[in-house]
């Protein structure tokens, strides 16, 4: 985990979760639907940033490559 963004989305991720957990164990799945689906999009927009992140890194080492083939040129 790179920046503080994402520890905090995976942080309340995983909380969201165990909340979850929780109201199931209490008052059944019916109560408890939304707060999964919470978690789970949660774990969505983490994953989505971390790809995005991975993928702009990779586009800055093309180019960083790129430039250092043409100034030897």
């Amino acid at each position: 985990m790179k920046n503080l963004g994402d520890t905090i989305i995976f942080s309340l991720t995983v909380v969201t979760f165990i909340i979850g957990v929780h109201q199931t164990m209490t008052f059944g799945i019916g109560y408890a639907y939304f707060i999964f689906m919470l978690s789970m999009g949660l774990l969505f927009l983490y994953r989505y940033r971390i790809a995005k992140r991975k993928e702009k890194e990779k586009l800055e080492e093309a180019k960083k490559t790129k430039s250092k083939r043409a100034k030897k040129r």
